[in-house]
């Protein structure tokens, strides 16, 4: 017996003991019984609370672990926002990088267009007219520049291929232009390069030689140039022997270099 409950039984021994002095036997039964149901009721109650803190222990467990797994997530978000924000930041210097990449290629293919069409005015004509598609074509694309660069750029590449063909060969032409007399010819043109070129009529009776200029090919007339010119023309169309050809070579000096 614990020492409360002994406690109790003193008081309730006392009590009954100083009623029983005044009372009748049928009272002092009846105070017991009301005193057994209290105590039934007291431990019911303290029963019940044991239960219910149970209970709530149980919750505050169950919302602690909860705020725990919520701290792991959050820490867990708060990292991946760091990665993303990093993340965001690299793909934001790329794409300035490929900006400033792409402002400057279409600053060179411009600068480049500029000289290409410069060069134009020292192509040979034949050769000029040949590559016209192109050039209007890269005029077609450079409206639309925004959309078709890697189109210019193929086209400016094909010019300067072109280009570049032609002046590591000798090319025999058949042109027509006017020299001094202002009278139109067709001529047997033998072009080295794009350096110099040098012409003869059919008949063998016109000769001379031309370079480029600033304002395009200059043509100067040397009938005493005809035979050789002719033999070098044969020689490229196959019907005499090769071989070294005496032709003057205009100095750098002269006026229509």
């Amino acid at each position: 017996m614990s020492f409360s409950l002994r406690i109790k039984f003193s008081i309730i021994y006392g009590l009954v003991g100083s009623y029983l002095q005044g009372s009748t036997f049928k009272d002092t039964s009846s105070i017991i019984q009301e005193w057994v149901q209290t105590e039934q009721l007291i431990g019911k109650e303290t029963t019940e609370w044991n239960i219910e803190k149970a209970a709530l222990l149980d919750i505050r467990f169950a919302l602690k672990t909860e705020i725990i797994a919520l701290d792991k997530r959050l820490e867990e978000f708060e990292e991946e926002a760091v990665g993303a924000a990093q993340q965001r930041t690299e793909l934001l210097e790329q794409k300035s990088e490929i900006e400033e990449t792409t402002r400057s290629l279409v600053e060179s293919v411009n600068a480049l267009q500029i000289e290409v069409e410069e060069a134009f005015k020292l192509l040979p004509t034949p050769l000029a007219k040949r590559l016209k598609p192109f050039r209007q074509k890269l005029n077609y694309h450079n409206e639309r520049n925004n959309s078709t660069l890697r189109q210019r750029i193929d086209t400016l590449l094909s010019l300067l291929q072109a280009i570049s063909l032609y002046h590591r060969n000798i090319s025999l032409e058949r042109q027509e232009f006017s020299l001094e007399d202002r009278v139109s010819r067709e001529f047997q043109v033998m072009y080295f390069g794009l350096g110099i070129a040098y012409f003869v009529n059919e008949s063998g009776t016109v000769a001379g030689y031309g370079s480029p200029s600033k304002d395009g090919w200059v043509w100067k007339r040397d009938d005493s140039l005809a035979q050789e010119i002719a033999t070098g023309v044969d020689m490229m169309n196959n019907q005499a022997m090769p071989r070294f050809l005496k032709l003057p070579f205009p100095h750098p000096e002269e006026p229509n270099q």
